[in-house]
């Protein structure tokens, strides 16, 4: 996407050697930025959907994930670089155990392991004392039937140590838990399930920077979601004037001290419900989704500047960020059903749209799509940035219909985002 303006540039980048164990679709800009910086990219993917061999110094097709990555092969590779990171959930591990056993830069493999696990995070959360939704383990019907015991109530059923928002669904009785969770238990690598109260409030995803074992940085968007079943994000909104920050970073502070993150870059998803902010889950990484785009957009901090320098050993802040290129910013995905009859060109879509800068299709011709059970299955999506929210947020809606319908996609028209609660 168009360049964003941020904190780049700095010698100290230039020759150094960063090796990426696994990616995940909509990083493009990670390799972008990281090439000019100067920066040496190696990486092992050899399973992602997206594709990015053509934006790195060295690809190797090797399998990264967390249980089945060849550890020894590409801690080797490892030793001929100046730091590691990962792009993928599904390779923090990985990507944690080769930095300790190279002695490189890292999260380590115990917080590694809490940023894959649903399950570690709540008890770890509710022992340090914070909001979390009334939960259990759910390994068999047994424990789905002791869990509505007390009576029936909106549940969330989530997948231990999946992410992206893959195979998350609500169900509203015992009946329907019971329909629904040996579907979301294979989405599992454990072949386990979190059950959660469904909580009531405006969702908001948090990015921070963390040195020291404290957020240096804290960033706020306010997310929103398609339908009431599954939860996939239809909207994410940014502004440079945010008003939930103030309360968001000792929210993190919490999280951050709870699972026990050292130095990295973590992304929480919370819900807020007057004064109360309750933890949904937390990862180790720069958000998905362009999250890193839209946040320089209207922060001048890029998160994968900071991801990179974090991999290196170095202040991942080193000087003041550059004032926010744009009041506010905003991406909107395409999320409908039907048979794509074609491919629409973006000038088809942005035609009398200024603040539309960019739209995507990501479903090709003669596929059949529908309502997608995560983040990866999303048809495509629109982007844009300026000084209205309100105007934006038309904008986009309109980008998206226009996209959707050229798609011959149906379902797919968004309602209006609330303005009056969003950052801004």
């Amino acid at each position: 996407m168009a360049s964003i303006g941020a904190m780049t540039g700095q010698p100290s980048h230039a020759g150094r050697r960063l090796l990426v164990v696994g990616t995940s679709p909509m990083r493009e800009s990670a390799f972008a930025l990281w090439r000019q910086m100067g920066i040496e990219i190696v990486l092992v993917d050899g399973y992602t959907t997206g594709r990015y061999e053509h934006m790195v110094y060295e690809f190797v097709p090797w399998d990264p994930r967390d249980g089945s990555a060849d550890i020894t092969r590409i801690a080797e590779l490892a030793r001929t670089c100046d730091g590691v990171t990962t792009l993928a959930d599904n390779s923090q591990i990985t990507a944690a155990t080769v930095a300790e056993e190279t002695g490189l830069p890292g999260i380590g493999r115990a917080a590694a392991k809490v940023a894959r696990s649903k399950l570690e995070q709540r008890d770890l959360c509710a022992r340090a004392g914070m909001d979390v939704p009334r939960w259990r383990h759910i390994r068999d019907r047994a424990d789905l039937d002791r869990f509505f015991a007390d009576g029936t109530r909106p549940v969330v059923l989530k997948p231990v140590d999946c992410a992206g928002s893959a195979g998350v669904l609500r169900v509203d009785d015992l009946a329907a838990a019971r329909q629904q969770w040996p579907v979301v238990r294979m989405l599992s690598p454990s072949r386990t399930v979190l059950a959660e109260d469904f909580v009531d409030g405006r969702e908001v995803c948090v990015e921070a920077v963390v040195s020291g074992g404290q957020p240096v940085f804290v960033s706020v968007c306010q997310a929103d979601y398609a339908g009431t079943e599954g939860f996939l994000a239809v909207s994410a909104a940014y502004a440079a004037v945010q008003p939930d920050q103030a309360a968001a970073w000792p929210a993190m502070a919490q999280v951050v001290t709870a699972l026990h993150l050292g130095e990295g870059i973590m992304q929480a998803e919370f819900k807020i419900n007057g004064d109360r902010w309750t933890l949904l889950e937390a990862t180790f990484r720069p958000g998905g989704a362009l999250v890193p785009d839209l946040t320089a957009r209207v922060t001048g901090v890029h998160l994968y500047e900071v991801q990179a320098r974090i991999a290196f050993g170095l202040d991942p802040l080193p000087q003041r960020p550059a004032g926010p290129v744009t009041p506010y910013a905003q991406v909107r995905f395409l999320v409908g059903g039907g048979q794509v009859r074609k491919f629409v060109p973006p000038a088809t879509v942005l035609a009398d749209l200024p603040d539309v800068k960019v739209a995507n299709q990501l479903a090709a011709p003669g596929q059949h799509v529908r309502l997608p059970l995560s983040e990866d299955g999303r048809a495509g999506y629109a982007v844009g940035w300026g000084t209205d929210a309100e105007r934006l947020d038309a904008q986009l809606r309109t980008a998206i219909d226009r996209l959707g319908t050229h798609m011959g996609l149906t379902h797919h028209q968004q309602t209006p985002r609330p303005i009056d609660v969003v950052a801004g």
